[in-house]
């Protein structure tokens, strides 16, 4: 009875919350744990395939993907897709699907998991497989640094009885392969090319001994084909990319299999190899794999397309320097004339730590293509001051101080754009950007 009576609240704070405008991700799982602080326990036991996805960048597309595959394949599935992966938000996300009845009737359920919650999240739920994308610095100051992170996920895992589908491709990630579990590795072929060269900024030392790294090819961050003298090195991996097209649509190889992307971003490539390993590892074939990627639509800011006029508006969340890096050097791949409008906060569920600005290869936008960078957010005079020490000319960067003024601006100069906010500035641009292009549309 406590179990319906808190889904049946859940269900209810979610409409209200969503009738007076707010997105209703988290509220469910709040009023529901505190009627029934189990509940998460009671509604994920009934699942009989459950999937959590974690790791430092990439949980969300990842978890997308891998549910669009398993949709096209005729699975009942849900996921948590807005992204709320502290255990409140998973819990809403049952209390969303479940029935007042209490009965949750799906087969398969796959949930993205912030690092930090993952052992809060295992106390309560028995995943059959747990995917890790990969590790790198973010929100020191919830997460610490990297290895207090990676033994807190490492203590969490270490008593369940679960297959992990690691990135071979990240040592730190291959830190998890010391649990001695049922293991399969996912990465990318040393001669895979399109990956702008940066130097390993994250782990340069083996976590065996000490001793540093070699490498024979760097991808991004750290990840790439590793070594040290001690004997660890990278696995052979079972599912790994041979070649990858990055032309007018993304297309790369799995074990002699031509999948095709219709979302943009090379490090999406890295997300999509996560969710075909783990595909494969629940029996799906190739074909409805691709045909669950065909069907991906990008709608939550994660290399998220608007258009206006012809003129494209491309949103992407970035909240570290690895995702920055790559995504400046994924949109700074052609000379066409562009403009940046990058959002900084330091809100609670951003970090207040904001120093990785000053990790970040910010001196990529030092270049004739790049004609205005738009600073805003919370911090934005600091990081206005970050991109004049890469170069940039102070001329062409611009301090704006609300949402509305960032997405008006961007639209009243029209050029390619890339919006690149933080954590909690991504659905408000999201929603902001969408709304002014469908009035805007609408008046015309």
């Amino acid at each position: 009875m406590k179990s319906n009576v808190a889904i049946l609240s859940g269900k209810f704070a979610e409409k209200v919350s969503r009738t007076i405008g707010y997105d209703g991700t988290n509220i469910p799982g709040v009023v529901a744990r505190k009627i029934a602080p189990d509940l998460l326990k009671t509604l994920a036991n009934q699942v009989e395939h459950l999937i959590l996805i974690t790791g430092t960048n990439g949980k969300t597309t990842t978890s997308n993907l891998l549910a669009s595959i398993l949709r096209a394949a005729g699975k009942l599935v849900f996921n948590n897709e807005e992204g709320a992966n502290l255990i409140t938000g998973i819990t809403a996300s049952f209390v969303k699907h479940a029935r007042i009845s209490g009965t949750v009737p799906y087969k398969y359920t796959v949930i993205e998991v912030d690092e930090a919650a993952l052992s809060q999240v295992v106390k309560q739920v028995q995943p059959e497989m747990v995917v890790c994308t990969n590790f790198f610095r973010d929100q020191l100051d919830r997460f610490g640094e990297i290895d207090t992170l990676i033994n807190t996920v490492s203590e969490a895992l270490m008593p369940m009885e679960t297959k992990l589908v690691l990135n071979g491709d990240d040592p730190l990630v291959m830190r998890l392969n010391k649990l001695q579990k049922n293991t399969v590795f996912f990465g990318m072929n040393k001669k895979v090319e399109g990956f702008q060269q940066y130097n390993v900024s994250e782990s340069k030392f083996c976590p065996d001994c000490g001793n540093e790294l070699q490498y024979e090819a760097i991808h991004y961050g750290q990840l790439g084909h590793y070594s040290c003298s001690c004997g660890f090195e990278r696995p052979t991996p079972m599912y790994e990319v041979d070649t990858l097209s990055l032309g007018h649509a993304t297309s790369f190889t799995v074990n002699d299999f031509t999948y095709h992307l219709p979302i943009d971003g090379i490090h999406n490539v890295y997300n999509a190899l996560a969710a075909i390993a783990c595909a494969k590892e629940l029996g799906i074939e190739n074909a409805d794999i691709e045909k669950g990627f065909l069907s991906y639509e990008a709608s939550n800011g994660r290399m998220q397309t608007f258009e206006y006029k012809g003129t494209p508006y491309v949103l992407n969340l970035v909240k570290n320097p690895a995702g920055m890096n790559i995504t400046l050097s994924q949109l700074l791949m052609d000379e066409e004339g562009k403009q940046i409008g990058i959002i900084l906060n330091d809100l609670k569920y951003d970090g207040t730590d904001i120093s990785w600005i000053w990790d970040a290869d910010f001196e990529q936008l030092n270049r004739p293509d790049v004609k205005t960078v738009v600073c805003a957010g919370t911090r934005a005079h600091d990081l206005a001051l970050r991109i004049k020490y890469a170069g940039v000319d102070a001329n062409k960067i611009i301090i704006l101080h609300s949402y509305d003024e960032v997405v008006d601006y961007c639209i009243e100069h029209p050029m390619k754009t890339f919006l690149l906010p933080n954590y909690t500035a991504l659905d408000p641009i999201r929603k902001k950007l969408g709304s002014k292009i469908a009035q805007k549309s609408k008046g015309a």
